[in-house]
């Protein structure tokens, strides 16, 4: 069986937890015995995520411009080449922006429209190319905002068209209106053409069938997962601790609040060597939060207490996670899932996260963890307190990890209940 699997870059920039996912997915997959290729959309895969059997389509740069006037549509060939280059994304996927809905609207509704958006010459070349090279028996798209594409690949191709349903609204939460409401709307008529949605988790496959009108059995909940052999044993000191925020690096994901909470528990003498380290990168959004964070580092002398690790690769992610005790991404918005959380008790490391979202279902299913009320300083600094304090209640959470990676949340277990999907 051939499936082609359509997924966004994210152009090296940012820590991306649904780029980490479907590399784990892709490869399992592969493994089995499927024969799939790799579609990068819009920036290019980082290093580490997977490498790509095709060009990159829809060209972030490229659409972008086309959106804003017609006649860019009429760049040579050689300027549309240039300006889908790998530099030239990598440095738009760095710009304030690149990762938010908000000035996007109208560019995300023409994608959802498909042949009939101000992209559909994009489509069109995708569909030759697919045709020319290896024509799937299943098109997998990595989230509902490409569903705009299905109608014209079915048509084309004669494929099924599978989409998985994951942190869709959190772009659409940040859209302004009617450009919101419409885009629910739209994806609801492209769910037409969409054979099967999978969704991540439970909390997400209800959220999306309060938001769309399509029947319960349309979507499958296949959980996102790591392979047995990301497996490690983590050999820093709980004597020491290290608390470690791996997100992208803003306010959404609570970058300030976990600050706030660091610098509260160092007032506690018990708590001295206590040391906070940030990684997963940031756009030009977002440059603030950070710059606030180096100022009340500063204020409260706590600059060596403090570190921003930089490097995104897959060796710089290990180096991190092996130098922390404790994940904490104390996020205001609800996930579809959370991958950090997997990475983390992958290498050993239990989470503290708000009970919120697919965090909660993760937490309650490993173990590994401990949920607080969401959005409560208090509640944080008392969370971790007690995780921190407790050697015994550390370690019990931290002896749950890897068994969570074994059972709940791997990836061969998550891989045959795809198998099934797909025949």
């Amino acid at each position: 069986m051939k499936i082609a699997y359509l997924l966004p870059g994210s152009g090296g920039s940012f820590y991306c937890g649904n780029c980490t996912r479907d590399k784990y997915l892709t490869q399992s997959l592969k493994a089995s015995g499927f024969d799939i290729l790799l579609i990068p959309m819009y920036l290019p895969l980082t290093i580490d995520e997977c490498e790509a059997d095709s060009p990159i389509f829809y060209g972030a740069v490229n659409i972008y411009l086309e959106q804003i006037s017609p006649l860019f549509k009429h760049l040579p060939h050689w300027a549309k080449h240039l300006l889908d280059s790998k530099k030239v994304l990598r440095y738009a996927a760095k710009q304030s922006g690149s990762t938010s809905a908000s000035g996007n609207e109208s560019m995300t509704i023409s994608m959802l429209k498909g042949e009939h958006g101000k992209q559909s010459q994009e489509l069109e070349t995708m569909i030759n190319w697919l045709k020319t090279h290896e024509k799937p028996d299943v098109v997998h798209l990595s989230n509902a905002l490409l569903s705009g594409l299905a109608e014209k690949l079915k048509k084309e191709l004669g494929c099924k068209v599978i989409c998985t349903l994951q942190d869709e609204d959190e772009w659409i939460d940040d859209m302004r209106e009617p450009y919101a409401s419409e885009t629910w709307k739209i994806i609801e008529a492209n769910a037409e053409f969409i054979d099967q949605f999978i969704a991540v988790s439970d909390y997400y496959a209800g959220l999306m069938l309060s938001k769309l009108n399509i029947q319960e059995h349309k979507i499958k909940v296949v959980y996102n997962s790591l392979g047995a052999d990301t497996i490690r044993e983590n050999k820093h000191s709980a004597d020491s601790h290290t608390i470690g925020y791996m997100s992208k690096i803003n306010s959404t994901f609570g970058a300030d609040i976990l600050f706030d909470a660091f610098a509260e528990l160092k007032k506690d003498p018990q708590f001295t060597n206590l040391k906070l380290k940030y990684t997963g990168g940031y756009t030009d959004d977002h440059k603030k939060v950070v710059r606030d964070i180096k100022q009340k580092m500063k204020k409260f002398k706590l600059e060596n207490d403090v570190e921003f690790f930089d490097d995104l690769s897959l060796n710089g992610k290990n180096q991190f996670l092996n130098s922390i005790s404790l994940l904490c991404v104390p996020s205001r918005r609800k996930e579809a899932f959370g991958m950090h959380i997997l990475e983390a008790f992958a290498a050993g490391v239990p989470a503290i996260v708000p009970e919120i979202g697919a965090y909660s279902e993760i937490i309650n299913k490993s173990k590994a963890g401990y949920c607080y009320k969401p959005e409560d300083l208090g509640q944080l600094v008392e969370a971790l307190r007690k995780v921190l304090a407790d050697r015994e209640l550390y370690n019990e959470l931290k002896q749950n990890c890897h068994p969570a990676i074994r059972s709940a949340f791997s990836t061969s277990e998550q891989t045959t209940k795809m198998r099934e999907i797909y025949k």
